[in-house]
């Protein structure tokens, strides 16, 4: 599969005939990350290649599968890296926000403290002022909310295993531990 070429004939819908329709992209892109899922190497170029197209849009579920494969390997922490810095300069609408903060709190918590340092030298303080109020409230919150912050990691070591549902991952814990 000729990644480029495929991001390419998306971004050509996506900003044509779908209107930027965020449902139709994800809906299209989907099959591409489970297909690549299978070849790390190939995943980690359709993800290179895909976080700085769309505005951002499919950065979350981007970000979903690495989170995932950092808290088992932390050296996945530079895909991590790289994708806040795309978000950080993407169109950061709210909608991807949304999605992104429970794993950015999981990440944040899970992460280095050196590792939060450099992140908001390199990105944060060279950010947009309401992209770095974004992300340094959630390093905040990360630090001063230690119950909400384990509620958002049980909630994700749950869903760590499966395909990235931002849906699953709406829901409270007590019906996710139901449910797994």
């Amino acid at each position: 599969m000729d990644i480029v070429k495929e991001l390419e004939n998306l971004e050509d819908k996506y900003y044509g005939e779908w209107e930027e329709n965020k449902e139709s992209l994800i809906g299209a892109l989907e099959p591409i990350h489970k297909e690549l899922l299978e070849d790390r190497e190939q995943f980690n170029r359709f993800l290179v290649q895909t976080a700085e197209r769309f505005g951002g849009a499919y950065i979350p579920h981007l970000f979903f599968h690495k989170l995932s494969e950092f808290l088992d390997t932390p050296e996945e922490r530079a895909y991590l890296q790289e994708l806040i810095r795309v978000f950080a300069e993407s169109n950061f609408e709210e909608e991807e926000q949304k999605k992104l903060k429970p794993l950015l709190v999981v990440y944040f918590a899970k992460e280095k403290e050196f590792e939060h340092g450099k992140l908001k030298t390199m990105y944060f303080d060279k950010a947009h002022p309401e992209v770095r109020e974004y992300f340094m409230r959630l390093l905040n919150f990360t630090q001063k909310n230690q119950k909400a912050t384990e509620m958002y990691i049980e909630k994700f070591d749950l869903l760590k295993g499966i395909f990235p549902d931002f849906h699953l991952l709406g829901l409270p814990i007590t019906q996710l531990r139901e449910k797994f």
